[in-house]
């Protein structure tokens, strides 16, 4: 038996075969091949792979090559002939779909070269590449983009700008040629094969001209319309064109360019002209025209860099602090800290107008909803006594008898918008705290759930640290109740057959010191109590030092009031007064007429003008009359309409100081020093080194529900505790440039952390 030997293959004569199909195909001959004829050249190629002894794979490669680079070279030329754009486009894309085809029909017809001589052994990534050679559908776009593209790329690339040109100055978002176009990009997507980036080749011969041009005739375009029309006709047009140029662009360009062009169209329409179109928005707010500044900030929105947004931005702001301050304008007498309601209603009603335009305008954007804090925070603080105003505009709200639930919701709403826009909120705690303390001793609230729902809303807005003591008011309240009831049911237990026999009930107030804004008596009350409060002021106080161990109680009788009964003209009238008045009342009992020394030394009130703070609203009522300042009568023909008479004075003892000063009380003071050093220590744990700057703002934004620091406040505690070696200076500017110029001395000076 003898071995097979493989037949030698004649190259020539083969490849005389295999070349009249391989022309046929990227000619374009639509001719179509015989099952034979196409296994018959597939085994052509497949005997010159394999001839033994002497495979000639590389021979058949440089042929198959010669083909192709002479198919493109013919198809230059005929393109070359062609004289009209659109033609010449429809052209180019014609003979490149036939000739992609046929390289692919090819590339089906070689699939034994492309497997086994180009891909394994000599392509780029073969074992032993050898330069130019590739796939054969690689090969056949690596010829056509060295020989048809390189000749016509710029005659391509006019044609597409002439195409969108001509659509452009119709105003057509959908143009006759822009089948053309796509495929135009297409066969540049193709013909990308940078295997890195494959839009390499699109991008910088097509994308780049493309959009230079689009800017080119939109800026000249936008010179002739601004003037001719107005700005508000101007912005109408613009956003017309951005959405031709976006929907013209749509399906013919990469998806990339699409959104780069309507960019391209905003920046030359409007980034260019943003200065001038800006100087509008206070027309268009003026005239709440929020169509064209919805419009104008679409427009701003889409530019890639914010500002033309931040000035726009800043207009709006500017605008709302303005009328602002309009408002706070006409609040500037002493009216308004009498009468604070039209005022904070005012402010609330300004901020809802532009609450309503930013949410009809701009859809509440994060931006524009900050420009509003922003103007509505530098207006309402405009007033150096707002926090003043809040606290007594709580205070007529919850102590006013016939508003209905919603009308107290909404009204507490207002309260906290407000408050949110307040730079000294530890200011109105203090007031806040002073009234809401008077309305819980003296039962003047009109309903405490409607207290809580506002200490709720506090809470919300600053944390529980802030509202902490408040809370701890109610809770004092409540456990009060519990305390009397408590020592009234041990009072009939142990002492009902030793009391003397009085018509007298009492509760009592048991108040944590520290937490209510009632200083602690530091000597025992002067006051000379009658016999019947003496006796359960002292048996309370029994009571109470033996239940409760580790206590002591301060009475605080200025704070006291009750109901007192009285009988004049055959009638009996019950007075709501402070324990003050009642005092002074029972010296009545024995003569009509009291002098001023007389009534002190009797009672044991701490001061003339005490006394006559007290009696002032009984001689309102005409209980007492005062023929002159030093002496009070009572009325024995006194009358009234009512039988039961509130006859508290508007200020208790305890108030009796100066008026309330612009600045914030000299305690809100200390206790902001203590909070920013604090705060101060914290930053610098956590940073160990920081800036003057930084650490301005860190501590201020950790202060943000307090107050906020102003620099030099800043600087003065970063100085106390340098002097108390909390914080040590690293680095300063010389004495004579801090003195100079200070703020310039705080940005550099560098601060360490002492451990």
């Amino acid at each position: 038996m003898s071995l097979l030997k493989s037949k030698p293959v004649d190259f020539d004569s083969v490849w005389s075969e295999i070349e009249p199909s391989v022309e046929v195909l990227v000619n374009g001959s639509h001719r179509p091949f015989s099952y034979e004829k196409w296994q018959g050249v597939y085994h052509g190629v497949y005997s010159i792979c394999t001839n033994p002894g002497a495979p000639q794979a590389e021979a058949l490669f440089f042929q198959l090559r010669e083909i192709l680079v002479r198919r493109v070279t013919e198809i230059v030329e005929i393109l070359a002939a062609e004289p009209g754009d659109a033609e010449f486009l429809a052209l180019y894309c014609s003979h490149f779909n036939v000739y992609s085809t046929g390289s692919n029909y090819v590339s089906e017809l070689f699939a034994y070269l492309n497997r086994y001589w180009i891909r394994y052994a000599h392509s780029e990534y073969g074992q032993a590449p050898i330069p130019g050679v590739y796939p054969v559908p690689e090969l056949a776009l690596r010829i056509w983009r060295d020989i048809v593209h390189s000749t016509l790329q710029q005659r391509v690339v006019n044609a597409l700008l002439h195409i969108f040109r001509a659509a452009r100055v119709a105003g057509d978002a959908y143009f006759e040629h822009g089948d053309l176009v796509a495929t135009t990009v297409q066969i540049y997507l193709v013909l990308g094969l940078n295997k890195q980036d494959p839009l390499k080749l699109y991008r910088q011969e097509v994308e780049t001209v493309f959009l230079q041009d689009t800017a080119v005739y939109y800026a000249g375009l936008a010179q002739t319309l601004l003037t001719q029309v107005s700005i508000a006709e101007y912005l109408e047009i613009v956003e017309t064109l951005c959405k031709q140029e976006e929907r013209r662009c749509e399906g013919k360009m990469h998806r990339i360019t699409v959104k780069q062009a309507r960019q391209t169209c905003c920046r030359v329409l409007v980034e260019d002209h943003a200065d001038r179109i800006c100087d509008h928005v206070d027309a268009f707010l003026e005239a709440h025209r929020t169509r064209d500044l919805h419009r104008l900030f679409t427009l701003f929105s889409e530019l890639p860099h914010e500002h033309a947004l931040m000035m726009f931005k800043g207009n709006l702001k500017k605008f709302i602090e303005k009328s602002g301050l309009a408002v706070v304008r006409q609040f500037q007498t002493e009216d308004t800290l009498r009468n604070p309601q039209e005022y904070i209603d005012a402010l609330v009603a300004v901020r809802e107008k532009y609450v309503e335009l930013i949410r009809e305008a701009f859809g509440f954007h994060a931006l524009m909803r900050t420009a509003l804090d922003q103007a509505c925070r530098a207006f309402a603080n405009a007033h150096p006594r707002l926090p003043e105003l809040l606290a007594k505009y709580t205070h007529l709200l919850m102590t006013k008898p016939g508003l209905n639930d919603n009308e107290v919701e909404a009204k507490i709403d207002h309260i906290g918008v407000v408050f949110c826009l307040l730079d000294d909120k530890d200011v109105f705690k203090k007031f806040y705290a002073k009234l809401l303390s008077q309305r819980l001793i003296h039962g003047s609230s009109m309903a405490q759930d409607f207290e809580l729902l506002l200490v709720q809303k506090l809470r919300d807005i600053c944390g529980c640290d802030f509202v902490s003591k408040l809370q701890k008011m109610f809770a004092d309240k409540l456990l009060s109740q519990t305390t009397t009831a408590t020592y009234r049911q041990w009072r009939h237990e142990h002492h009902a057959m030793n009391e003397p026999n009085y018509l007298v009930a009492f509760a009592f107030d048991v108040l944590t010191a520290g937490v209510w804004p009632i200083p602690t008596p530091s000597a025992p009350s002067p006051l000379v109590l009658p016999v019947v409060c003496q006796y359960q002021v002292d048996l309370f106080t029994s009571f109470y030092v033996g239940q409760s161990t580790g206590r002591r109680l301060h009475w605080v009788h200025a704070l006291s009031h009750g109901l007192l009964r009285l009988s004049l003209g055959g009638r009996t009238y019950e007075i709501h007064a402070s324990l003050y008045q009642m005092l002074l009342l029972l010296l009545f009992n024995d003569q009509t007429t009291r002098s001023v020394a007389e009534l002190r030394q009797l009672t044991g009130v701490p001061s003339a003008e005490a006394i006559q703070l007290h009696l002032q609203p009984l001689v309102k009522i005409k209980l007492l009359a005062a023929p002159d300042a030093a002496v009070y009568v009572l009325n024995t023909a006194f009358s009234h309409k009512r039988s039961r008479i509130k006859a508290m004075p508007a200020q208790s003892v305890i108030d009796l100081q100066a008026p309330a000063a612009a600045s914030p009380p000299r305690e809100v003071t200390d206790d902001r020093k203590m909070a920013l050093q604090a705060a101060i220590v914290r930053v610098m744990k956590a940073r160990r080194e920081c800036s003057f700057g930084q650490l301005h703002a860190e501590a201020t934004a950790m202060l943000a529900n307090q107050f906020v620091p102003s620099a030099d406040f800043v600087q003065t505690n970063v100085d106390l505790l340098v002097e108390k070696e909390y914080v040590r200076v690293a680095a300063q500017q010389p004495e004579a440039a801090y003195v100079t110029n200070r703020l310039a001395a705080q940005a550099a000076t560098l601060y360490v952390y002492v451990a």
